[in-house]
């Protein structure tokens, strides 16, 4: 049975606020509705209940004679005793006397609305979503108070999601979040990832008319979500789609200083757009601060790429010159940066992002002023956030996603699939592109399955979960006959760590963690006693050597990330002579940016950002010292590989698939 704690305080409320929360209709006055002596009777009740004595308080409301009551008395009588009921667990007949509330109550919208969420509520703690979800769309929420409106839209956010009803997922989360007064409000709510995710898969059209519906609501939320579509517009090169979302934004929305202060910084930039030196290179890093060394390590593959192209060119340097600065291992500190670097520099492309942290903001403040990031480390943010400004060197979500899909590797692994993820924002971005390149490529996601820590070290419960072994009542049948069958058994060899049987409804499971997570997930598979053969795949970063050394007791461990064998020999080598240390990936990182940077920024005849910004989407390709990367629908894509992970040697699948077609 489902839990929703907070539905409790909501109908508690209803008996500690009395009357008070009832408001009345337009044209209709108290005494029409509640006696004097109704509202003496209800203060003596709500203080036994304040006192602690429920059972008082219900004998009290079950004394009242219907007979002698007007109707909205009956309805508000039958509603506390509901609550009573509620409180004390006993939902159906919470049910029965919510209904009989609803007979009696409509004259009074306020109550009735109160009646509608408490009757869904008390539903849903009975499993009924369905029911739950017909009753709460019965109310109307402007009558609620604003504490009630909040308790609301939640909980019709939460029967949407488990009914699937996508639109009125968005609606209630905006409504829900609507009455925040400022954006740091907004985003500091466990629902704004939420919404926002949900938002974003909307197409433009749809967007605008889920935000029309909100035009006279006044929202922050709703002014705030139309600047970041106007936003798009201009990016993507629909200028007059941007102005007139501009504009109207400004006309529902300008009474919140923050949107229009927005709307004004964007335009100023929008006026400043062609203010470009094209050989002008931001590089910002963490130079001091707990993350000094891995700067500085960056830092170096970067000095590294310049001098060895000065050495190819015969001694003539790139034309580029660099702009240093220091992030301090911060994010914030990092996006300021890069707005200094914009504004008084005039760069072309900033290299940064060392790790997702930083690379976050830093892209953020780089996409909303029109200038290339090339990020060291991942970003950390849904495809539609992204576009053709943005080059991920190690490889982006989407650029593993893809290459799981591909019809060889489906063929190989699978068309069935399961994920495990962090409730965070890497997770949140992982799950959103699995799901959505799956249902394109005709994939089964069969379990998703995510956690709430990354720094618990007992990851039994999330994979009991995705195997089926936690809700043993769904199983209850299969679970009876398995118990009998063991308490049967005279003579037990082994001690048995479940009664059912795992659920593997999948071929292949991905887990986008650290190696340390996966070192602690794997292992717990086969605990619950999955077969050894079903492959768990991860990112680039299980590239490691403590999975290496795991690899020889456990041979299902597979990886996404680049192809090292396109790296040279002659590379490494150079690179040791010069520095006396072999290039460790962070160096190659550093390095790699500087040839991705070269790639693009070769053709010098670029004047100003829009050309620059024509140039760069009517590229197909740029190449790395890593890889590849190529477009797809507007965000660049790294060609990576599928890596085996047996007996401590990384293996590529291909090889493998190759293999077994020459054995066949």
């Amino acid at each position: 049975m489902k839990k929703f704690g907070c539905l409790v305080l909501v109908l508690t409320l209803l008996i500690l606020q009395g009357c008070s929360g009832i408001s009345m209709l337009g044209g209709t006055s108290r005494s029409d509705l509640y006696s004097a002596k109704f509202l003496s009777d209800v203060k003596v009740i709500k203080e036994s209940y304040r006192a602690g004595d429920s059972k008082k308080a219900l004998a009290l409301l079950q004394q009242m004679d219907d007979q002698t009551l007007l109707p909205t008395e009956r309805g508000f009588r039958r509603n506390l005793i509901g609550v009573i009921y509620f409180a004390e667990g006993n939902f159906e007949q919470a049910v029965f006397n919510f209904d009989q509330a609803l007979t009696t109550s409509r004259l009074d919208e306020s109550l009735t609305s109160q009646i509608y969420l408490n009757l869904a509520g008390s539903y849903f703690k009975l499993g009924f979503t369905e029911k739950a979800y017909a009753s709460i769309v019965s109310g109307k929420p402007e009558s609620l108070q604003e504490k009630e409106r909040e308790k609301y839209f939640k909980l019709r956010f939460k029967l949407a999601q488990e009914l699937g009803h996508e639109n009125d997922i968005i609606v209630s989360l905006i409504n829900f979040l609507g009455p925040k007064k400022t954006i740091n409000e907004l985003k500091s709510s466990s629902y704004y990832e939420s919404m926002l995710s949900k938002y974003l898969r909307l197409e433009s059209s749809e967007k605008m008319k889920v935000l029309e519906q909100f035009e006279e609501s006044g929202y922050l939320l709703v002014g705030y979500l139309a600047y970041l579509e106007a936003e798009k517009y201009y990016y993507s090169g629909s200028k007059g789609e941007a102005n007139d979302v501009l504009y109207w934004v400004k006309k529902y929305f300008g009474n919140h200083s923050e949107v229009v202060t927005l709307v004004d910084n964007f335009t100023n930039r929008v006026e400043n757009y062609a203010k470009l030196e094209l050989n002008n290179i931001g590089v910002v890093l963490p130079l001091s601060g707990k993350n000094k060394v891995y700067g500085e390590r960056a830092l170096l593959g970067i000095d590294s790429a310049l001098k060895r192209f000065q050495q190819q060119n015969g001694g003539q340097p790139l034309p580029f010159k660099l702009f240093v600065k220091d992030s301090q291992a911060s994010g914030v500190v990092g996006a300021h940066a890069v707005q200094e670097l914009i504004d008084k520099n005039f760069v072309s492309v900033v290299i940064g992002g060392l790790f997702s942290g930083e690379a976050l903001e830093e892209y953020k403040e780089a996409r909303s002023k029109g200038v290339i990031f090339i990020s060291l480390s991942q970003v950390y943010l849904p495809r539609q956030e992204k576009d053709h400004l943005l080059v991920e060197i190690p490889g982006s979500i989407e650029s593993q996603i893809a290459e799981l899909f591909t019809d060889e590797m489906l063929n190989h692994f699978g068309r069935r699939a399961a994920i495990i993820y962090p409730e965070n924002s890497k997770g949140r971005a992982y799950v959103d592109e699995f799901w959505r390149v799956a249902k394109t490529r005709g994939v089964e996601l069969n379990n998703v399955m995510p956690f709430k820590d990354e720094k618990i070290k007992d990851f039994r419960d999330p994979v009991s979960k995705i195997l089926g072994l936690k809700y043993k009542r769904m199983r209850q049948e299969e679970y009876d006959l398995m118990q009998e069958v063991f308490d049967l058994e005279k003579k037990r060899s082994i001690r048995r760590v479940q009664v059912l049987k795992p659920d593997v409804d999948f071929d292949w499971v991905f887990v986008p963690v650290k190696p340390l997570n996966a070192l602690q997930i794997i292992p717990s598979f086969t605990y619950f006693d999955v077969s050894s053969k079903l492959p768990i795949i991860g990112g680039s970063s299980w590239r490691s050597n403590s999975l290496s050394r795991a690899s020889d007791k456990f041979r299902n461990i597979y990886f996404v990330g680049d192809d090292v064998t396109s790296i040279s020999s002659n590379f490494t080598s150079w690179f040791y002579n010069k520095y006396k240390q072999p290039p460790r990936l962070i160096e190659l990182r550093g390095h790699d940016s500087v040839v991705v940077l070269n790639n693009i920024l070769s053709n010098q005849n670029i004047s100003n950002r829009n050309d620059l910004d024509i140039y760069l989407r009517s590229k197909n390709e740029v190449v790395g010292l890593t890889g590849k990367w190529f477009q797809d629908e507007g965000v660049w894509l790294k060609k990576l590989t599928s890596h085996h992970l047996r007996r401590g040697k990384i293996i590529k699948v291909q090889d493998e698939i190759a293999a077994k077609k020459m054995n066949q």
